[in-house]
């Protein structure tokens, strides 16, 4: 299908027709109403159905209720630009339907009002009727859905259609109020020829207004006794409904819950700093206040400043060798920012903001700052246990009792010391040093189930849109902006995540069926050969080390690593060693030492040639270094081939038939020494020929170097991949400007030249054991490696078809053909697919432990442990989902009871007495519409996932 394609042929015809409306059509001699001869006007607004020629009269009498469209008049040639103000319509406030009133006043002559099409002049009459209820002209306004932009004497409105859409406009595309603004301002000027009157200051104002109004009205404040000013902190924030809520979706009895059953009521947090959401130093609190300071999702600004003046010295120190958060804020100039970003925190299954739980960073991520906000966030909530996502928990977590006991001693006396987990988000954890990945780590965590804790970097993806707004805004109006931007976000959030919960189950019903199956077959044969009381005992080693982290990790090996190269060498010279005290005889030239040397040379081969290909075409300097390296070389392989004739037998020349081997063997290629072919035992293509032209164990002693070798290399890639994904992550994050980026393209390059250089020194090794011992026990382990195997634990391999575009790309000259053929994730939750379901490169699994080897038991307990635990944790996801669900429902049955209780006189609400019927039936039109709502989507959940739930039930048991 082509749709342009197919329109082509009819576009003249469609610009004829547009051509067409521009003169006065089929009707150009008559008033569509009346019939009168005379016309000259017709309205341009496609409400207006048909666009018929109109006189005076008419035309000022059909817009009546109509006064904000726009007419043009004919002047015997073309049209230009009239307004209904010019045509003597007048628009009658006060009085239902617009009639006129007899004691009207006019409004300002210059009365400007703001409408989705245009800036517009009207005139105004206001109702000037005596009375004890007669309204003002704001009321007026208002109630024509014109809001007006002062309160007294009003010269300027907006109309609720012109803030509704820039609300939704912003809320989605985060499109500056000025930008919304301009293009009214230019609709106007293209239409009339000229420009309206500036408006924009007002307009902001406005829209400030009415954020904060729809904010009130959405959560009731309207229909309460003490009505707005009665708000409370955090009152305005749309509370999670799948998470625990006191007094909304909670059982009967839910605290006396049996302790296996905790985590179904446990709160997922998790906490993060974002410097994108900067402020400078613009305006003040008092020419920009806040309109409903603290009572949405910032944290209450008097107290949270009270507690930071406490901490104006304070320094964050960073101790976890693997990641440096704490660092990241002092990279970019922060000279002229009254914040430096904000920290946040949020519900750590469902991202939802929580209420307070937003506070601005004057000085980096500090720990007193995210002390402040993790507290207002659980400050008078109540849950049985918390589980914290930090990426820097390791840290933070230290000292928090500590802490929290000099700020606020109740949260140690609500939740004791084991009631706050502390983890790390899955991907960040793997920038951690190793001690961290297993005490923070969720897979091995009971009753988080698969939650990844990367939520809330998502979260920040949505507001992060807004930074360019909010970095030039004033004190009062960048809250308030921030207090929509998050909850929009969490609006968005909520429509949906009863839909996105059910998905979730249904794959975690899946997996958990797969990993138990796999479990309770692998639990089985292991029962067979080593007994029930074996796994008993791993199995009371990973419950006391869930309870008790300073114990043994039972997801950890406990024995020492592989051999290493340098180890295998010492090995074989204390092997040696032993021989001659023995008294055996031992050639003048060590075996270890001809192998490591040569070994090595191949090395220095490789690094040589390495560089001529990252360095083409060579520079005078570079050329002087190459052949600097190439004349070292030489002296190093013509010194080794003098031992090698040492210890190969003289009556291996005659065996090597091949006339290319004797004659690279006897004259080699001296002008490109890192060519030259050492023959080692492995470059000897046969058994026998190895047989016949090695000394004693030489085949045997170089492929116990060659393994050792590979694994050695095979631990290069993964660091180097590990210091990638680090580099990289921190370059997208961290880097601006084309001279930071150089540098750091600098940096990766040279990365990526270590990952190659490793690989190859494994291939090579992998190749000699392949020569010297093809079927041997390293084959198990030491698997060929491809470059669709080199990739990290957040990277994929490209697809053929991705290969191929990034091929073509090369070609024009739009991708570096330095770059490795790898992709990092897009999306938090690609990011964190981690190992209880995903599948990564052979490189990153451990190797298989042969029987024999005395670590045999150690690995086989890691392995039990770990499927265990991943069985364990899509069981509790299955469970915590469910429960999310009937959370959900119960949230909205109890929000559809809390509306009908905000009628009318109701226990803490309005009483009708001194209220306009008007406004009482108002009033209980909204809070029966809210419950309607809330009950329809209670059933809609309901009817939607219970078939789903039911089946559950029967995998659980």
């Amino acid at each position: 299908d082509n749709p342009h394609a197919t329109w082509i042929p009819f576009r003249e015809e469609y610009l004829d027709e547009m051509l067409y409306t521009e003169g006065r059509s089929s009707c150009a001699s008559i008033c569509w109403t009346c019939g009168e001869m005379d016309v000259m006007y017709r309205c341009v607004e496609e409400e207006c159905f048909g666009g018929g020629m109109m006189c005076t009269t008419c035309i000022v009498d059909a817009h009546a209720r109509l006064p904000l469209h726009w007419i043009k008049e004919w002047n015997g040639t073309f049209f230009r630009a009239t307004s209904l103000k010019e045509l003597g319509l007048k628009v009658y406030l006060g009085h239902p339907g617009g009639q006129r009133c007899h004691y009207s006043v006019s409004g300002d002559r210059d009365f400007t009002v703001l409408h989705v099409n245009g800036i517009h002049q009207v005139a105004v009459e206001f109702c000037a009727c005596k009375g004890e209820n007669s309204p003002t002209h704001a009321v007026q306004l208002l109630q024509a859905r014109w809001y007006p932009a002062t309160p007294i004497n009003p010269q300027t409105s907006i109309t609720f259609s012109c803030l509704r859409q820039f609300h939704h406009i912003n809320c989605i595309g985060k499109l500056p109020a000025y930008d919304y603004y301009l293009a009214l301002f230019l609709m106007t000027k293209s239409r009339q020829r000229k420009p309206p009157k500036d408006r924009y200051n007002v307009f902001l104002r406005s829209m400030f207004q009415w954020w904060h109004l729809k904010m009130v009205k959405r959560h009731g404040r309207g229909h309460h006794h003490l009505h707005i000013s009665g708000t409370k902190e955090g009152e305005l924030a749309e509370l999670c409904p799948a998470c625990p809520q006191e007094g909304w979706n909670l059982p009967v009895g839910w605290k006396l819950v049996a302790k296996t059953l905790l985590f179904k009521y446990a709160k997922f947090l998790a906490l993060d700093a974002n410097f994108r959401l900067r402020n400078k130093i613009v305006s003040n609190d008092y020419k920009s206040p806040t309109l409903g300071p603290g009572w949405a999702y910032l944290v209450p600004q008097e107290a949270y400043k009270e507690y930071i003046e406490n901490f104006v010295d304070e320094k964050e120190m960073n101790s976890c060798s693997g990641f440096a958060a704490m660092f990241l804020a002092n990279l970019k100039n922060v000279k002229g920012l009254r914040v430096t970003g904000v920290g946040g925190c949020c519900c750590g299954r469902h991202r939802v903001w929580e209420p307070n739980s937003i506070g601005d960073l004057q000085k980096g991520e500090r720990y007193c700052n995210m002390d402040f906000i993790f507290w207002s966030t659980i400050k008078g909530k109540e849950y049985l246990n918390i589980f914290i996502s930090y990426d820097i928990s390791c840290q933070w977590g230290r000292q928090f009792w500590m802490r929290m006991q000099q700020h606020d001693p109740s949260v140690e006396m609500k939740y004791g010391l084991d009631g706050i987990t502390f983890l790390i988000p899955k991907f960040h954890l793997r920038a951690h040093r190793p001690a961290c990945h297993s005490d923070y780590n969720f897979n091995y965590t009971p009753g988080c189930g698969q939650t990844h804790g990367e939520v809330i970097e998502e979260g920040w993806s949505q507001s992060n849109k807004a930074a360019s707004q909010t970095k030039e805004m004033g004190p009062g109006t960048r809250a308030m902006t921030l207090d929509d931007v998050f909850g929009f976000c969490n609006w968005q959030t909520i429509q949906n995540l009863d839909q996105v919960l059910g998905k979730r189950l249904i794959n975690a019903v899946k997996e958990f069926d797969l990993h138990f199956i796999d479990f309770e077959k692998f639990d089985r044969a292991l029962e067979s050969k080593l007994g029930r009381a074996q796994l008993e005992e791993w199995k009371e080693m990973v419950e006391t080390w869930e309870n008790d982290h300073s114990e043994d990790c039972p997801y950890e090996v406990q024995v020492e690593e592989k051999q290493s190269f340098r180890q295998a060498q010492l090995d074989l010279a204390k092997e040696e060693h032993e021989k001659i005290m023995r008294g055996e005889v031992i050639h003048s030239s060590s075996l270890c030492v001809f192998l490591v040397n040569g070994i090595e040379l191949q090395e220095s081969q490789c690094s040589l040639t390495l560089y001529l290909l990252t360095n083409n075409p060579l520079s005078p300097t570079q050329a002087l270094e190459v052949q600097k390296r190439r004349t070292s070389l030489l002296k190093r392989v013509q010194q080794f081939r003098t031992d090698a004739l040492l210890l190969l037998e003289t009556t291996s020349r005659p065996a090597m038939s091949s006339v290319s081997l004797l004659d690279e063997l006897n004259n080699p290629n001296t002008t490109e020494p890192e060519k030259i072919r050492l023959f080692l035992p492995s470059d000897l293509p046969t058994a026998s020929l190895r047989s016949l032209a090695c000394v004693g164990s030489l085949a045997e002693d170089e492929a116990q170097l060659r393994e050792a070798e590979a694994r050695d290399a095979l631990e290069g890639v993964r660091e180097g991949l590990r210091a990638r994904t680090m580099c990289t992550c921190y370059k997208i994050q961290n880097v601006r400007g084309q001279r930071s980026n150089t540098r750091a393209g600098g940096v990766l390059r040279n990365i990526n030249i270590r990952i190659h250089s490793s690989k190859i020194r494994y291939c090579r090794a992998h190749t000699a054991l392949q020569t010297l011992d093809r079927e041997g026990p390293w084959s198990e382990v030491l698997k060929p490696l491809d470059d669709k195997d080199v990739h990290s634990l957040n990277e994929r391999a490209l697809t053929k078809e991705e290969a191929q575009e990034r091929e073509m790309r090369v070609q024009r000259g739009f991708h570096s053909e330095d770059e490795e053929e790898i992709d990092i994730e897009p999306g938090i939750v690609a990011m964190v697919q981690d190992e209880g379901r995903r599948t990564l490169s052979w490189i990153w699994y451990d190797p298989t432990i042969s029987s024999d080897d005395p670590a045999f038991m150690d690995a086989v307990r890691v392995k039990w442990c770990k499927a265990r635990a991943w069985m364990l944790r899509w069981k509790e996801e299955v469970i915590l989902l469910v429960e999310a669900i009937r959370r959900m429902r119960e949230f909205s049955l109890s929000k559809a009871t809390w509306w009908e209780g905000r009628k009318v006189g109701q226990p803490n609400m309005r009483v009708a007495y001194g209220l306009s019927a008007k406004l009482v039936e108002g009033l209980n039109a909204y809070a029966q519409q809210q419950a309607c709502f809330e009950r329809e989507r209670a059933e809609a959940i309901h009817s939607r996932w219970r078939l789903l739930a039911d089946h559950v039930e029967k995998v659980l048991d």
